[in-house]
């Protein structure tokens, strides 16, 4: 079947950054400029994402999945109050005693499991960030996106966001507060990975 004919040269398109029939002038910028950065309008809802998360909700998903993490640390747990002890001698409330205490081995097999919860956690945890979106920031409905392209991060710049927390949790928690007046609701962690939080 051949081609439908060229349209007659008196005819033109929309011109260029003018948006299509039923194309917002957001998402038409988009499609013209794919890697411009993502600065949607407050409230705007894209193929790139919605508005910026506010921090109430950001923090939210940081507590459930802190209480995730803490389930992975169980089965080390058990193993350190439950394992063998020894008696050994003591001070108690400055006085001599005895005190029984887990032995050796006992703290050695709780520390390989604290490891190996810590890193099967991570590996999930990284997996679905690198997606999307973790267990509590589904649960409150926001997500993890590069910041110029809107797209997921990856497992990789996952695992580098976590471990960057540690600098955002330094000088009084002032790198997960800058989320408040940044103009892209980016932590310290966001921009040494360049991500940001978007409603769901």
């Amino acid at each position: 079947m051949p081609p439908p004919p060229p349209p007659p040269p008196n005819q033109r398109g929309p011109a260029f950054g003018a948006p299509a029939p039923g194309v917002s002038q957001w998402d038409q910028r988009q499609y013209q400029q794919p890697n411009a950065p993502f600065y949607p309008p407050a409230g705007y809802q894209s193929q790139y994402g919605g508005a910026y998360a506010g921090v109430g909700s950001r923090l939210g998903a940081f507590l459930i999945d802190g209480l995730i993490g803490a389930l992975f640390t169980i089965p080390g747990l058990i193993v350190l109050f439950a394992g063998p002890r020894h008696i050994t001698s003591c001070t108690v409330n400055g006085e001599p005693g005895l005190c029984k205490v887990p032995t050796g081995g006992t703290i050695a097999i709780a520390v390989l499991l604290y490891i190996i919860g810590f890193a099967v956690f991570l590996y999930l945890y990284s997996r679905l960030l690198g997606a999307g979106a973790t267990w509590g920031q589904r649960t409150v409905g926001i997500r993890t996106v590069d910041v110029e392209t809107g797209a997921p991060i990856g497992q990789g710049r996952a695992v580098g966001r976590y471990f960057a927390m540690i600098l955002s949790g330094m000088f009084c928690y002032l790198g997960f507060l800058w989320a408040i007046w940044d103009p892209k609701k980016q932590t310290w962690h966001d921009k040494l990975v360049s991500s940001t939080v978007v409603k769901a």
